[in-house]
């Protein structure tokens, strides 16, 4: 199915990852139309290649219309990866709880009038909680027992679980040049400022931009209509290493690291409770699954080749 042409909706299509998968599958000559919720971020979709439609993502009729007026093949709801990271101290979890119920209900209700050949629905690897080499049929499991994550599970089964024909993407965190928080980070280095790292013994599973654009495109493609599958790098690692790597890949030294003793303070003063949940875990993931049924292999097999490729490609934009 590689060769045949798609008309793809993508939601969120503004947001880091969006922009990203727009312009994978418009290089790979797919129509693609970029669902945003803000008009600022029309002229993102638009950069990419895509055509932006501004609409609101837990209005149902809207969705439905533009999903309609696309002819579209195939829908990607990137949405619920908008707060997937460990780089913005958990401020991008506040609230979500409601954003992912009030948009993907909208979605499911909105596909429902369509004849859309998929449905892609992006989760998170996180959701098997303290587990070792997880694989799609470990049970999932909800970090510090919060709403949030837990609206996360509700969310993923609602898909699984309707009559829409769907598969599902659980991700790794996410990050590379277009990751705004990591640039935030910079400046933090500069100040000398701290950051919580959580325990350097408990590990996540990470995936830079390019690659969760690259597995979406095959998933598109091929259609497996039913499916689950984890999507990593498969090189899990501490937040600490990240970002102390991150500071050494920038030619700076160390920065310091907020103890863990110091959570209550950190919790009033630094972080949400979410990202203390998460930097608590140690979850590892397997994801050869994906691999064997799609040939894919990450162009960045871990994190120290995706932070010096963002790296070098800030330097390159700059000069």
């Amino acid at each position: 199915m590689a060769d045949t042409k798609l008309s793809i909706v993508i939601t969120s299509a503004d947001s880091e990852l969006g922009q990203v998968t727009v312009r994978r599958f418009v290089a790979q000559g797919h129509k693609v139309t970029g669902l945003t919720e803000e008009k600022d971020g029309a002229a993102a979709v638009h950069s990419h290649g895509g055509i932006a439609v501004e609409t609101d993502h837990s209005n149902a009729v809207e969705l439905r219309d533009a999903i309609l007026a696309a002819n579209a093949d195939v829908v990607v709801n990137l949405t619920p990866q908008k707060a997937n990271t460990l780089l913005s101290d958990g401020q991008d979890w506040k609230g979500f709880d409601k954003t992912l119920s009030t948009t993907t209900g909208a979605l499911l209700t909105a596909v429902k009038d369509t004849n859309i050949k998929l449905l892609i629905h992006t989760s998170y690897t996180f959701l098997y909680g303290n587990t070792r080499d997880a694989t799609e049929s470990t049970p999932l499991s909800v970090p510090g027992d919060d709403a949030i994550f837990k609206m996360a599970i509700a969310t993923e089964n609602q898909v699984t679980n309707s009559q829409v024909p769907n598969c599902v993407l659980r991700l790794g965190y996410l990050y590379g040049p277009e990751s705004e928080d990591l640039k935030l980070y910079i400046k933090s280095f500069k100040l000398g400022r701290p950051y919580f790292a959580g325990p350097e013994s408990n590990l996540g599973n990470w995936l830079h931009f390019e690659d969760a654009a690259a597995a979406l495109v095959l998933v598109v493609e091929q259609e497996p209509k039913g499916a689950i599958f984890n999507v990593v790098d498969g090189v899990p690692v501490s937040f600490a290493d990240f970002i102390d790597r991150f500071a050494f890949t920038l030619g700076r030294k160390r920065p310091a690291h907020i103890p863990m003793w110091l959570t209550p303070l950190a919790l009033v003063l630094v972080v949400t409770p979410q990202q203390v949940d998460l930097l608590k875990l140690t979850t590892t993931v397997n994801s050869d699954s994906f691999r064997q049924q799609f040939g894919w292999s990450p162009r960045y097999v871990s994190y120290q080749e995706g932070l010096q490729q963002t790296v070098d490609t800030w330097g390159a934009s700059a000069s």
